[in-house]
């Protein structure tokens, strides 16, 4: 049973800043107002002690003073009872002989070294005594201890009892503090609870600094979250709006295919609905890479020795890895993702040869840290040049089957390298593609 107690009071302190921050200054100040009591107290006293001790030898120093050669003071009241005498004083010769004494049995002589200030038993009652003398008189002037300890006791409790009262005003203001101090946190709560679930709008409140960070994560959260969607948004319409196309002319395809009485006909119409799914394909594919890079985490990057990555896209590609088709000049390593590379590359290479003819020579060049991909086809137009890379782009009265993504995912690779990409048509005739990387040395994106 205790043990499940002590586990709810965990978890309730565990849950709850606010229980925990009340829990937490509570004690503090409790154990603070504990601390200070005791060295109050112990001042306290100390100080009334002092204070006593000061007012007994004013008093003995001004019956001294007052005292002649020929004073008597055996007139004086003379008290039996111990307990009642408040102030008490004896008065003996130098010979020892008691001169004068209000207080019986009297204060004993004491010795000639004796301190001025001391604490003596008489018949089992501690006195506080102050002793004046000279070489004819002794004056001893006494009280009970136990008034000295009874003044100090009662003015210890007096402000004892002025911190018991600080100390309940205090806890209610520190828990009204507490309250304040965490509204911040209700406020964003409320703002949070009020919001529809498509609102993704930058919380535009006024807080603590301490709170800030929290709402300036929660924005950039926010903006993550928004960037997201927009990008499952758009792929979700870029797929519906590439892929109606195809889908409608395979089906056409087909319907001509059943429908169609004659063999050639219906040859040729599944001829055509196999080139719409092998694009169709071809589409898909490049779609989901094309979100995979836009979604895919941020990859990890190693050297990459750019001779060795553009001749393994070219045996790939089936072109020869010799000049003029590869032209290596004081290569650079680069920091890079290889597989991200090779389909950069591959990209490139299917693209220039598909558009710049069969016979065109297809060709990769490094200088540095700067790779181009060149072909020795017509070109592309200005205004065709002005669009490259745009997602789904394809210049009018293109032939060569494709989605018009290849560029785009070119694209999205060298920003994730942090890669300079131009496009640009050669001066000797041609189109070429240069993606300008960064040294090893270099931080990349």
């Amino acid at each position: 049973m205790k043990s499940w107690r002590i586990n709810r009071w965990r978890h309730w302190l565990g849950e709850s800043l606010l229980s925990r921050l009340t829990v937490l200054i509570l004690l503090a100040t409790i154990v603070s107002w504990l601390v200070f009591s005791v060295v109050l107290l112990y001042e306290a006293r100390k100080e009334t002690t002092e204070l006593l001790d000061k007012q007994l030898s004013a008093y003995t120093q001004m019956l001294w003073q007052n005292l002649g050669d020929e004073d008597d003071l055996s007139a004086a009241p003379v008290e039996k009872d111990h307990h009642h005498v408040r102030l008490a004083f004896t008065l003996y010769h130098s010979d020892g002989s008691l001169q004068a004494s209000n207080l019986l049995p009297s204060f004993p002589r004491q010795a000639s070294n004796a301190p001025d200030l001391r604490v003596i038993n008489l018949h089992g009652q501690d006195w506080r005594i102050c002793i004046r003398q000279n070489k004819d008189r002794q004056l001893i002037v006494g009280e009970p201890l136990g008034n000295h300890r009874k003044i100090a006791n009662e003015m210890a409790e007096h402000l004892l009892e002025t911190a018991m009262l600080a100390l309940l005003v205090l806890l209610p203001l520190l828990l009204w503090a507490i309250h304040r101090g965490l509204k911040p946190l209700q406020i964003v709560d409320r703002e949070l609870a009020k919001r529809a679930p498509n609102n993704l709008e930058p919380l535009d409140l006024n807080v603590p600094s301490e709170i800030a960070p929290l709402r300036d994560r929660l924005n950039t959260l926010f903006e993550q979250v928004e960037a997201t969607l927009a990008r499952e948004r758009r792929f979700t319409a870029d797929a519906a709006h590439e892929l109606r196309t195809p889908l409608a002319g395979l089906r056409v395809q087909l319907e001509l295919a059943q429908s169609s009485p004659r063999t050639e006909t219906r040859q040729k119409a599944l001829g055509r609905a196999i080139e719409g799914v092998d694009r169709t394909t071809h589409l898909v594919a490049q779609l989901l890479e094309m979100s995979r890079l836009e979604h895919g985490e941020a990859p990890t990057f190693s050297a990459i020795h750019l001779p060795d990555l553009a001749g393994q896209a070219l045996r790939e590609a089936g072109i020869a890895c010799e000049a003029p088709r590869l032209n290596v000049s004081d290569p650079i390593p680069i920091v890079g993702h290889a597989l991200l590379l090779n389909l950069l590359l591959r990209n490139l290479l299917d693209n220039a040869r598909r558009y710049a003819g069969s016979e065109a020579v297809v060709g990769i060049e490094i200088k540095g840290t700067q790779l181009t991909v060149f072909d020795h086809g017509p070109g592309v137009s200005e205004e065709t040049l002005a669009r490259m890379g745009e997602r789904f782009f394809r210049p009018a009265g293109q032939s060569q089957p494709g989605a018009g993504l290849g560029l785009s995912i070119v694209r999205r690779i060298a920003q994730l390298h942090g890669a300079e990409l131009h496009f640009a048509n050669r001066p000797e005739g041609g189109f070429l593609v240069g993606i300008q990387f960064k040294a090893i040395e270099g931080k990349v994106l």
